[in-house]
């Protein structure tokens, strides 16, 4: 390995050691359905999210590649995370040159294809703002408005996937919230078909502390709540949460 190399290589570990793992709850608005999302913010590149409700149970862990420079997402692979503590894929999701955002999916061996025109600023909403997590907009710590795309994939007995429209962030004014100096966004535009959400960043460092919608992104949902519960870091701190989901448990026969 070159001096250089080895240089990079030790940058990308550094990096990963000091990486946030911040653990969120998503409910709905009276509290119902909990489910934790923890966002690995692994490199400005890479983002993956786990999203489980109880232990030994199915549990999601997506996988992201982002912009480094924008934080946009360029590719999404959502999966299971199995007992070995690998990813078992289910869905690759990317946006061509064309504008053309292409889904995949494999639900129990049954492939299905989707896709929907989306801008050049997208976000996807199923994926729980994890790519604004991990690289928060610099618009936020400017204070200023922001606006991208709401692509939704929603999955059931017949699963969906849709541009909602254009969703708007528009800086509303400064407030504590959740123990954090807060800047609170409005949000509307067409993706939420006239209603009105919340968004309060972290004023420091944009960090999405919380944010509320009346729409839901999953099905088994009435609306949308997300809030920052609790923080760590590292690469190790990430692996002890994925090991701890299964361990000690039951062995299917």
């Amino acid at each position: 390995m070159t001096f250089i190399a080895s240089l990079i290589l030790l940058g990308e570990v550094s990096a990963a050691l000091a990486a946030p793992v911040r653990h969120y709850e998503r409910t709905n608005s009276d509290g119902t359905e909990m489910e934790r999302v923890v966002v690995f913010a692994r490199s400005p590149a890479q983002v993956e999210v786990f999203k489980g409700r109880n232990r030994c149970a199915d549990a999601a862990w997506v996988t992201g590649l982002l912009d480094p420079e924008t934080g946009q997402a360029v590719e999404l692979i959502g999966g299971r995370l199995t007992p070995e503590l690998t990813q078992h894929r289910i869905a690759t999701l990317a946006r061509d040159n064309d504008g053309v955002l292409a889904l995949k999916l494999d639900r129990n061996g049954a492939d299905a294809s989707f896709s929907a025109r989306v801008g050049e600023r997208w976000v996807l909403y199923d994926f729980d703002f994890a790519d604004l997590i991990a690289h928060p907009p610099e618009q936020i710590l400017r204070r200023e408005d922001l606006r991208f795309e709401l692509p939704h994939l929603m999955l059931g007995d017949a699963p969906s996937f849709t541009n909602r429209g254009e969703l708007t962030l528009t800086f509303a004014g400064e407030m504590p919230r959740g123990g954090h100096h807060a800047l609170l966004y409005l949000a509307g535009g067409p993706a939420l078909a006239g209603a009105q959400g919340r968004f309060w960043f972290d004023a420091a460092d944009g960090r999405l502390i919380e944010a509320r919608l009346p729409i839901p992104n999953h099905a088994e949902y009435q609306d949308f709540v997300l809030k920052l519960v609790r923080e760590e870091q590292g690469e190790e701190a990430w692996q002890a949460l994925l090991a701890e989901h299964w361990r000690d448990c039951p062995v299917s026969p």
